[in-house]
């Protein structure tokens, strides 16, 4: 696979030999007797010689600044900052910001990709001010200019201002991303309020979160927690339910709070009614182990059965550890040794194996994370299903 940055350097070797070429002949002897800069050829050298960075010095140097040339010069700038070499990237967005040739419209480009580069080397202060500057001058980079200041306010974990800016940047493209993290940046403040027992202010926040996205699972699980706390089963119950219609592959994860909401109503049937409808619409190991206890209250025998023909329909890590748990609590003598031993070692698998995992880059692990800790995209990390999951 040709990596991107070699790629990147080539394009711009190749467009500084174009426009090499393309100069006026009175003007290319100024540079030397063939008409094309040495820096040129110095940078085909450490092209050569895998010198990427260096080569990116060179072209720059070969290159004027005027209207021709300036995509290029934003390209090589882009570069460094993906490289991680951000200083340089500023050197090359403010030289281009220090020429008068350049129009309103380059100018505004240049700004967005220097806010990139603050925003890279940590210079957040610098970065804001900038972007706010420009985000009153109604350019047709106003969604760009949004977008970042967004970025900048989700890293500064500055909820409000990013709420605030997010419902300016929906209102111009109403994209469905930002609304997602607009109703996750409620769901930020909603969770800091509860942990201030502030839990009136928690519920709006939650609520509102549900106004930007309806499919926010966080929001309603949230909210479902306010109304246990304050004694408001039947209610939790609707809103723990309504995942079920937001996304299916959280129903394993509202189990717990939905058995004790309907324990403390003293409605086991509403309960039971649920746990099979979900598993005929969504089947998974949570689903039918909890189906299967719930029968094993009457009789432990069926309760197995219907297990062990689940198992066989959709067969889990997760399933056949209960089906031997409940073998063992039956079991006696040698069989209760050996079946304890097969539970230990499922059980290590189990423990060993991931639970959650990123839709967008493939992030695993134990807990769930509204937010990816790798790729940083919200509502992407969700239960593992399949033999090793649900």
């Amino acid at each position: 696979m040709i990596d991107v940055g070699l790629f990147v350097v080539l394009f711009v070797a190749l467009a500084c030999g174009w426009f090499l070429g393309k100069r006026k002949p009175k003007e290319a002897k100024k540079v030397t007797d063939k008409g094309i800069p040495k820096d040129y050829f110095r940078g085909l050298n450490h092209l050569l010689n895998d010198q990427h960075s260096e080569a990116i010095d060179a072209f720059a140097d070969s290159l004027h600044v005027n209207s021709e040339t300036f995509e290029i010069h934003l390209t090589i700038g882009n570069l460094f900052r993906k490289k991680g070499e951000i200083q340089k990237a500023i050197n090359v967005h403010q030289n281009l910001l220090s020429r008068p040739e350049i129009s309103p419209k380059e100018m505004r480009l240049v700004q967005l990709e220097l806010a990139s580069d603050f925003m890279s080397a940590g210079l957040l202060d610098r970065a804001e001010r900038l972007l706010i500057n420009i985000a009153g001058t109604n350019s047709e980079f106003q969604p760009m200019i949004l977008t970042l200041l967004v970025d900048l306010y989700e890293f500064e974990q500055s909820w409000d201002k990013a709420i605030q800016i997010g419902a300016q940047l929906n209102a111009i493209q109403n994209n469905e991303k930002i609304s997602k993290r607009v109703a996750h940046y409620h769901c930020e403040i909603a969770q800091s309020m509860m942990a201030k027992e502030q839990l009136q202010t928690a519920y709006q926040h939650y609520t509102s979160a549900l106004d930007m996205d309806e499919k926010c699972v966080r929001a309603s699980i949230g909210a479902a927690d306010i109304l246990m706390q304050q004694g408001r089963y039947r209610d939790a119950i609707k809103e723990l339910k309504q995942v079920s219609v937001q996304d299916k592959e959280f129903v394993p994860v509202i189990l717990p709070k939905l058995k004790e909401c309907y324990d403390k109503v003293w409605a086991s049937g509403g309960y039971l009614k649920f746990l099979i409808e979900q598993n005929k619409l969504s089947p998974s190991a949570s689903l039918m182990m909890a189906i299967a206890q719930d029968y094993a209250h009457e009789d432990p025998n069926y309760a197995e059965t219907f297990l062990i023909d689940q198992l066989r329909l959709h067969p889990t890590i997760k399933g056949f550890k209960e089906l031997i748990k409940m073998q063992l609590e039956a079991s006696q003598g040698k069989n209760s040794v050996h079946l304890h031993v097969i539970f230990e070692l499922i059980e290590h698998l189990e423990h060993a194996k991931h639970k959650f995992l990123c839709r967008q880059c493939g992030f695993s692990g134990h807990q769930l994370h509204w937010q990816c800790p790798s790729c940083k995209n919200w509502g992407t990390v969700k239960p593992i299903h399949g033999l090793e999951g649900e």
